[in-house]
């Protein structure tokens, strides 16, 4: 009997383990596989990419870069789960590579630390890889912006919108967006933000990421501050320069009662980036709030996915 329960509910289980080492066994940066595909997709889009080309010339080679990598990648991965003895554990695998979480929470925990201590520089450094932007000239305000944003989006990204998409349509495609994801993320450390070049992955992120990002927004804005959430989706959320992440933003600004966006330095070029909400700056203890506001989205969404598979089973 137990072992036809396992078998029941094996995708849901080890669908809980993935998460479960995810938060509990964390990969470290320096040899997480992501670092290899960053590194190796960073020298691609050096290769490719040629400021004083067409707009066609950019639109084209993304396409084709985008396609060849993720393909290839993605043909290896199919085969293999083709191949597997039990191809649930290996999509289990695949969901445990893909996921990035803790890792974040404990960055962003140390950076306030070394706030507290008035240690700037400390914190500017460990900040650098987690965002696109320059750093040397943000003040400790700017810094908690930055790290709070970042904390926001990469989870988002990295947890909420992969385990979506890994329920929704399968390990494949889960993998096939956190690729995408991997590129974006090591093209943008050569070129502006607003490239043409990154154009082609922008709208296919947005696309990607529509549904679950206001899934979670709205999540965090039910949980406090629900009338102040959706009067900042209202008037800021919907005018940012990229819809998801302006609701997103708008909705855990309005939690935290705080200010989030502004102006950010590419490349020495400043964008002026609309500014989320007219409350206080953030503090150093705002990051551990927001990370519970994350957890306890968690929470809640890991309940109604128990809910539904109790009812499947029925």
């Amino acid at each position: 009997m137990l072992s036809n329960l396992v078998q029941n509910h094996l995708d849901f289980i080890v669908f809980s383990c993935a998460l479960l080492a995810e938060r509990f066994f964390p990969l470290v940066t320096w040899y997480h596989p992501n670092t290899a595909l960053i590194a190796i997709f960073s020298a691609i889009g050096k290769r490719t990419y040629r400021a004083d080309e067409t707009k066609s010339y950019h639109y084209l080679a993304t396409i084709l870069a985008c396609s060849v990598i993720v393909s290839v990648l993605l043909i290896i991965v199919v085969l293999l789960l083709e191949l597997a003895f039990y191809p649930e554990l290996l999509a289990g695998l695949i969901l445990y590579l893909c996921l990035e979480s803790k890792a974040l929470d404990k960055k962003a925990l140390r950076i306030a630390k070394l706030l507290k201590q008035n240690q700037k520089s400390a914190a500017r450094e460990l900040l650098k890889p987690l965002v696109a932007r320059e750093v040397t000239k943000l003040s400790a305000a700017g810094i908690l912006k930055a790290v709070i944003e970042s904390l926001i989006l990469r989870t988002a990204r990295y947890y909420f919108v992969v385990i979506f998409i890994f329920l929704v349509f399968g390990p494949i495609a889960a993998l096939g967006y956190r690729l995408l994801t991997l590129i974006h993320s090591a093209w943008r450390n050569n070129v502006k933000p607003n490239s043409v070049f990154l154009g082609p992955l922008r709208v296919s992120l947005f696309i990607i990421e529509f549904i679950p990002m206001r899934l979670l927004a709205l999540t965090i804005a039910a949980s406090k501050a629900s009338k102040q959430s959706l009067h900042y989706i209202k008037h800021y959320g919907r005018h940012y320069y990229q819809t998801n992440s302006g609701w997103l933003l708008s909705c855990c600004a309005a939690s935290l009662g705080v200010q989030l966006g502004g102006p950010a330095v590419y490349f020495a070029e400043r964008f002026n980036k609309m500014r989320i909400g007219s409350d206080r700056l953030p503090v150093a203890e705002d990051i551990a709030v927001i990370i519970n506001r994350l957890n306890q989205a968690r929470g809640f969404w890991f309940l109604v996915i128990l809910g539904i598979e109790i009812l499947t089973s029925i």
